[in-house]
């Protein structure tokens, strides 16, 4: 999602200008590499940032609790959490109604960290949706939500224990 083009003709000539699901491959495909891009100088994966938001909104559950609720596999939480806790961005801390589970907290690091992300994360926000008007936006977020919300779409494929992130060179 890089500079602003010209309508791309070749796509409107092919029948391709019409088609939904070309559009949202398309446009997801640029806006995910563009976020993914944006957050590297910070250090994060979009996976990471994603994990990172879900631990600060719902401090003090479980790691499976949290796993469990977003549909992450738990091969794919172990390491993720490993990660995060490597790099001093989230804690597991014993729960005192439970001293065998363990509950995931984000660290002073970590809130910095995802302060930054969200920074980022809201102006890709706004370079996405920059050639809407806001009720444009908020229609176009209604009607992806509705696509969005299938048993097969439960979790982001960034955070599936298949994903394997196809990086383009730069």
């Amino acid at each position: 999602m890089g500079a602003r083009k010209a309508p791309n003709q070749s796509a409107s000539a092919g029948g391709l200008a019409g088609s939904a699901t070309y559009l949202l491959s398309k446009v997801g495909f640029e806006a995910s590499q563009r976020f993914r891009s944006m957050l590297e100088p910070l250090g994060l994966e979009p996976r990471q940032f994603a994990l990172l938001r879900h631990v600060a909104g719902s401090e003090g559950q479980t790691q499976q609790a949290l796993g469990d609720a977003l549909g992450i596999p738990k091969s794919r939480m172990v390491a993720l959490v490993d990660d995060l806790e490597a790099r001093g961005l989230i804690e597991r801390r014993l729960r005192p109604d439970d001293r065998r589970a363990r509950a995931l907290h984000v660290t002073p690091e970590g809130a910095r960290c995802l302060g930054d992300a969200m920074e980022v994360a809201n102006a890709h926000e706004a370079f996405v949706s920059e050639r809407l008007s806001p009720a444009e936006h908020r229609h176009l977020v209604q009607l992806l939500q509705r696509l969005s919300d299938t048993e097969d779409l439960e979790v982001h494929p960034g955070l599936r224990s298949d994903y394997e992130p196809n990086r383009r060179a730069r």
